[in-house]
């Protein structure tokens, strides 16, 4: 079966994947920032004309065509993740995927690595349940992006013990409101504290949600590991409740933002740029780590190639207008255990490549600026700042006495 029937197929199955993730489908077009742009122009979207309408046949065929050109940018190899993802395109040409897929799969999974004992638990466990990818909210937050839309939605990731930094983003550049006429909405994206020697946070965590309604928590264990899935479904929860949201700011809760300065490099941005933004400190011609003491430690049974161009993790910026595609990409993509790997996965996967943008250190600063709010000024996004640093640093920021 070839050309058209090939592609009938493949536009066949999309669509009825679309239909289950499009749960909350809006018809409504985004409204546009402000076309007069106060930044440098950036390097011209090479993304064809459909990913900037709003039709879902368009899309789907972009997405087909893109995830055909991924398939050659994967190599070939023995490795685990490697057959799993391409098994995942060829299922879409309706070919055979001889993989092992669904939740409750994982023992079948381990049996096809070779060396699948070696591995460290965390590893282990990564590989039993990596197509599990549907959990419980156990506390949401299903208002939040009511009016007015949110002109940038901060989705800030976090572990359940982490009550003092979630107050001091609170305190500082994670303030909820409409600075400059521009609404900023805040989220805390957590899984639960689990496992045998975690203390039981529940009520405590239920009571921050109550006081601040600022808490998305699913049933999961928070882990490293499970940062993959964290954003996986915070893409399902932005397309279900916050589909609008013009960009979307994601990160940890130990980076520091200079809100103001975000705030007015968005509103510079002109309309194409804006509706295919993905930007923020680019690692570009990275490979995995295979030293076993490192954190993001990948071995080789597990992945072989090298990574797609990536914003690092520790914050990045994108697009709104972008949720519903990035989340239908993700049902073709194997869960990889480094989320912003995997998340570099999600964009090429729709033809589009992270902007640089010099203002985002996601490796911190010099150690002479750390504590120097001037040197903060200039910057958009610093990785990484004690709950103490931050509130230190915001409040010298916008202090009176404050001479640069």
């Amino acid at each position: 079966m070839k050309g058209p029937k090939v592609l009938t197929v493949a536009l066949a199955l999309l669509t009825l994947l679309a239909l289950k993730a499009y749960v909350d489908w809006s018809e409504e077009q985004l409204e546009h920032p402000p076309a007069q742009s106060t930044q440098p122009a950036g390097p011209s979207p090479s993304t064809p004309p459909a990913l900037l309408g709003d039709d879902p046949a368009e899309l789907l065929l972009h997405l087909n065509q893109s995830l055909q050109l991924l398939r050659r940018s994967i190599p070939e190899a023995d490795a685990y993740w490697n057959r799993q993802q391409h098994g995942l395109l060829r299922a879409l040409e309706g070919r055979p995927a001889n993989g092992t897929w669904g939740c409750g799969a994982g023992p079948a999974a381990a049996a096809q690595i070779r060396d699948f004992a070696s591995y460290p638990e965390q590893h282990q466990r990564f590989v039993l349940h990596a197509e599990c990818r549907d959990f419980p909210l156990l506390l949401n937050q299903p208002h939040k992006c009511a009016s007015p839309r949110p002109f940038l939605l901060l989705a800030i990731k976090s572990s359940p013990g982490n009550f003092a930094a979630r107050q001091a983003v609170r305190e500082t550049w994670g303030q909820e409101g409409e600075p400059g006429g521009w609404a900023v909405r805040t989220l805390f994206l957590l899984g639960t504290a689990r496992g045998e020697h975690q203390p039981d946070l529940r009520r405590l965590v239920v009571h921050e949600s109550w006081a601040f309604q600022d808490l998305l928590v699913w049933d999961f264990e928070d882990t490293f590991f499970n940062l993959t899935l964290k954003d996986f479904l915070f893409l399902g929860w932005a397309l279900a409740h916050c589909p609008h949201a013009r960009f979307v700011l994601k990160g940890d809760d130990d980076v520091f933002v200079n809100m103001p300065r975000v705030l007015a490099y968005l509103a510079g941005l002109d309309t194409a740029r804006a509706r295919l933004l993905y930007t923020g400190q680019v690692m570009a011609n990275a490979a995995p780590f295979r030293m076993a003491q490192s954190k993001y430690y990948i071995p080789e049974s597990f992945y072989e190639g090298p990574y797609p161009a990536y914003a690092g993790g520790g914050g990045y910026l994108f697009s709104g207008h972008l949720v519903r595609a990035l989340f239908l990409a993700a049902q073709h993509l194997a869960f990889y255990p480094i989320d912003d790997v995997y998340t570099g996965l999600c964009f090429q996967a729709l033809g589009l490549q992270p902007e640089a943008h010099a203002e985002f250190q996601t490796f911190d600063i010099a150690e002479r600026d750390r504590d120097d709010p001037c040197a903060h000024r200039r910057l958009l996004l610093v990785h990484r700042r004690s709950p103490q640093q931050t509130v230190r640093l915001w409040r010298l920021l916008h202090g009176p006495q404050l001479v640069c």
